[in-house]
């Protein structure tokens, strides 16, 4: 048989079809891996800023009521990093039992529901998360709720 025989040289390297369709998947796989990337990314930060809204709602329910006594209605802030914060305070009412605490001499407790919301990123697309907790207190001795 001769060096340079048809079936050999037929075989000597890729063609350029084979080339352009190998270019065109390694394509395909690396803009896929863009958008699995870009997607963890958003994701990543996204819950990195959920995470900070829990932090600053923590310290804001925190500190509710420490130091003055929680009035009814709602207040508001903003914090730092600019996410803002609403507070808003509602007595729940219970029903009294047949030997209620009234009856027995001892201080009845109060039962407040504290309902925080806070907001961050811009106006436009605006995120918020909602925070809610109870509270029990004994009544202002001097007659405030």
């Amino acid at each position: 048989m001769s060096r340079n025989s048809p079936h050999r040289r037929n075989q000597r390297g890729f063609t350029l079809i084979e080339i352009v369709i190998a270019f065109a998947i390694l394509a395909v796989g690396l803009g896929l891996a863009m958008q699995i990337a870009t997607s963890a990314l958003r994701q990543t930060r996204q819950a990195a800023e959920q995470t900070q809204a829990a932090l600053n709602a923590q310290s804001v329910l925190d500190i509710a009521g420490v130091g003055q006594r929680l009035k009814e209605g709602s207040e508001s802030g903003e914090f730092e990093d600019g996410s803002r914060w609403e507070l808003e305070v509602a007595p729940i009412e219970m029903p009294m039992s047949p030997k209620s605490p009234v009856e027995t001499g001892a201080s009845p407790i109060q039962l407040y529901r504290l309902q925080l919301t806070v907001r961050w990123g811009d106006p436009t697309h605006e995120r918020s998360a909602v925070f809610s907790t109870l509270r029990a207190l004994t009544p202002d001795p001097n007659g405030g709720g």
